[in-house]
């Protein structure tokens, strides 16, 4: 039987003294990728003990400064056959663990991550060099060239020498270092550089008279890189060097990015600008026709057109509503939150419940953070107002295609997700964004393409955006390029969710719990309690469908038998494990290799 009285397989060393603020984000990353199953130690309230660390799979140092004790204890747990990864590490400690450092000690800013070719972690990795963000440490590595995982890159074509994640072993142990921090540089990713909000020296950096989010990534962002899901290819990282430290012990279960271990997602949304009736009523009726949930954000001059009995049945029949805020293309951080206060209350008195999702008129943001707070204040659980313009059209312009949650400058992580937009069509058939407008054929093609990329290679929310308005008929009109897209994603085996139950599923994915696990090396089985503390449908549990050589011939959830067939998920053979949770129940797995 599972073991119920067992530490949490992974340990997260903080220290909340740390002036490094964003060390603390690693905590989400784990939420974001699914190992629920953690604890975290803070050194600022007691010393780290092996007591602390016994029975751990996998610890994982901050970047923060431990003392030598502490050092000397994490790397004895290593010795005697834990997993260490180090976040930005002393020198010293990243000197004890073989990595050599020049006497100037220098450091990389902001530059770039080239993965190795020759390193089989590797495996399958085919996006090329990536920007990383905050202070990397350079040095210098004389191990085997294969422990290499990724160099540092001056430029995404110039690789030097250094080291940027790099994978040994200690003792019975092994250890990872990455040589930045991969917490603050996610931070980064996710909500650009703080002094080009609304409120700091370099507002407006995109020039476009209005604060939006993209100011945010104005050369901070490589335009070249746009395509790519930047932040979640170095969490796949993460992902890579726990699976291979959990070869050595026990598989360690994950819990899937989407429902019932869907591939990806695709998220259909538009907002109400210029919207009448009639126009309400054919995106629904598209929507309808191909079986999408699709999300209206409505202006408070368009409530008018969805009674609340109305906006009831499309609930009902899976469509989603959400409040579309405006204040001014500039507004002050007080006339932003008393403007949202306004707003989501005349939504909430005629629809009876908080707008759980959101997306502002003009994507206006203010502050780094602040505007996060202000939706959340009012009930919002997710916005959607990331999104490229100018230099970044069509782009993962926050790093990401997963929601993510927002952490303030203070290093306090925001309960409200942050799901970027990949293209919307008023910034694709016009020049608003200094490209030439797109043909609607053209807008088709790239819609299939970025679909295809989030299916088949980055596993993330496929998230255009739809004004009906813009569908009336005429030579620019977009209907044709909704029905492609659905027509498209439906071809190629997407799960369609709606706004507020992408938030209720991604509560609940997060709230499963590890509470009985048990392995037995000899008979390769494995046996595992999962408890949700909210409910949940289709929670997937994630494992690799071989291990150890052994290939998974069968599993059981409560008792009874259940498909366990393969799937290549991030370019490896993962066996995903879907059930239904209500809040407070759990379930009886049992998996078998060989």
């Amino acid at each position: 039987m599972a073991d119920s009285s067992a530490a949490a397989p992974i340990l997260v060393v903080l220290d909340s003294g740390s002036p490094h603020r964003f060390s603390g984000y690693i905590t989400e990353i784990l939420d974001i990728e699914g190992y629920n199953w953690r604890e975290v130690h803070d050194l600022a309230s007691g010393a780290l003990t092996a007591d602390a660390l016994a029975g751990r799979q996998v610890v994982i140092l901050a970047h923060v400064e431990p003392s030598a004790d502490a050092q000397e204890t994490l790397l004895e747990y290593t010795r005697g056959g834990g997993g260490l990864i180090a976040l930005r590490p002393p020198r010293e400690m990243a000197a004890r663990l073989g990595l050599g450092s020049s006497p100037a000690e220098r450091t990389m800013v902001d530059r770039y991550v080239s993965f190795s070719e020759i390193c089989a972690l590797n495996i399958g990795i085919d996006h090329g060099p990536l920007q990383f963000h905050g202070r990397g440490e350079q040095y210098t590595w004389s191990g085997e060239p294969n422990a290499v995982v990724a160099y540092f890159a001056a430029t995404a074509d110039y690789v030097t020498p250094n080291p940027a994640i790099v994978i040994g072993s200690l003792g019975q142990g092994r250890w990872a270092v990455f040589a930045y921090d991969l917490a603050e540089s996610a931070v980064l990713f996710h909500q650009g550089r703080r002094e080009q909000a609304s409120d700091g020296p370099r507002a407006d950096a995109d020039g476009a008279r209005q604060f939006i989010p993209n100011d945010l990534f104005v050369g901070f962002l490589d335009p070249d890189l746009r395509h790519l899901p930047q932040a979640d290819l170095h969490q796949d990282a993460l992902v890579r060097v726990m699976e291979w430290m959990a070869s050595l012990t026990q598989p360690m279960p994950r819990v899937w990015h989407f429902p019932n271990g869907a591939p990806a997602a695709a998220f259909l949304n538009g907002d109400s600008d210029n919207m009448n009736a009639r126009d309400f009523w054919n995106i629904i009726a598209t929507a309808d026709r191909y079986g999408v949930p699709f999300t209206t954000y409505l202006k408070p001059e368009h409530h008018e057109i969805v009674e609340p009995e109305t906006e009831r049945e499309l609930v009902e029949r899976g469509h989603d509503f959400g409040e579309h805020p405006f204040v001014s293309l500039m507004p002050t951080m007080e006339e932003m939150r008393e403007g949202l206060r306004e707003e989501m209350g005349e939504f909430r008195a005629r629809y009876g419940h908080d707008p759980v999702t959101n997306r502002g008129h003009s994507v206006v943001w203010v502050g780094w953070t602040e505007q996060a707070k202000y939706l959340r204040e009012n009930g919002v659980r997710l916005d959607t107002s990331f999104a490229g313009g100018r230099y970044h059209r069509a782009a993962y312009v926050n790093g990401s295609g997963l929601p993510v949650k927002f952490m303030d400058e203070d290093g306090a992580l925001l309960d409200i997700y942050e799901q970027n937009t990949m293209s919307a069509d008023d910034g694709m058939t016009t020049d608003k964004v200094f490209e030439p407008a797109q043909s609607i054929e053209q807008c088709i093609e790239l819609s299939k393409w970025q679909a295809d990329q989030a299916i088949d290679r980055f596993h993330t929310v496929y998230h255009p955006y739809f004004h009906p308005h813009a569908a009336q008929p005429g030579p620019r009109s977009i209907q044709r390029w909704i029905e492609a897209a659905m027509e498209h994603c439906q071809e190629r085996g997407f799960l369609f969710v709606n706004g507020t139950g992408w938030v209720a599923f991604n509560d609940g994915r997060r709230s499963l719990r590890l509470v009985g696990y048990g392995f037995d090396e000899a008979a390769m089985r494995l046996e595992m309690t999962i408890e949700a503390g909210a409910a949940v449908s289709g929670a997937a549990i994630a494992l690799p469908f071989v291990y150890a050589g052994a290939a998974i011939s069968g599993a059981t959830l409560d008792g009874q038998p259940v498909s366990a067939e393969p799937s290549v998920i991030e370019g490896r053979q993962q066996v995903m494990l879907p059930a239904d949770y209500a809040a407070g129940e759990s379930h009886n797995w049992r998996v078998q290799w060989g």
